[in-house]
């Protein structure tokens, strides 16, 4: 007799746990990924900074293609970029970080700039967050070149760098970006 009612009784608890399901939630959907990458890196000794004088502001510059937002869907649904910097100096020098960010006809959508300080020849870390929303989340979209020049200013004794000058300045940064993405 168990034999019978077993699965009699097995069929009425799966059915018993059955519910409505209701397909078109798959229509809500929304997402909000958050991407990261790396910008930029270097590592320059102080003797890449030399300079005969020591009175002079001496830079080095770079540039980085940046046209990502070519894709429809990254213009579509990107809400908020941040770009994070940090920067150590072991330098017994002060530097500027500048940022020029330029669109398709070579014009400055977008600059920033932040300063690095020394602390004699021990290591200072300095950071900085551009962070891109409304205007500014267009301005960057409309980017394609993104150029960095770090300038080192001149000693106040005058004593100027040359290849047995000891320190680094070591960069690296990364962008963050945050996606709203609706099923609609």
């Amino acid at each position: 007799m168990l034999k019978k009612i077993a699965p009699l009784l097995f069929l009425f608890i799966v059915a018993s746990c059955v519910k409505d399901v209701d397909f078109e939630q798959a229509e809500d959907i929304s997402i909000s990924p958050v991407l990261e990458s790396s910008l930029l890196f270097f590592n320059f000794p102080a003797s890449q900074f030399s300079e005969p004088t020591g009175t002079a502001i001496v830079t080095e510059s770079d540039d980085l293609e940046f046209d990502i937002f070519n894709d429809e869907f990254l213009r579509d649904n990107l809400i908020r970029a941040e770009f994070f910097f940090e920067t150590t100096n072991s330098i017994d020098r002060n530097f500027r970080a500048e940022v020029f960010m330029y669109d398709t006809n070579d014009q400055i959508t977008h600059a920033f700039s932040f300063g690095v300080i020394p602390d004699g020849n021990n290591e200072v870390i300095t950071t900085h967050t551009e962070v891109f929303e409304d205007a500014l989340l267009e301005e960057l979209k409309n980017t394609v070149r993104i150029e960095f020049i770090l300038s080192v200013f001149p000693s106040p004794t005058g004593i100027p760098l040359d290849a047995s000058s000891i320190g680094n300045i070591k960069m690296r940064s990364k962008a963050t970006l945050f996606f709203q993405i609706d099923n609609e």
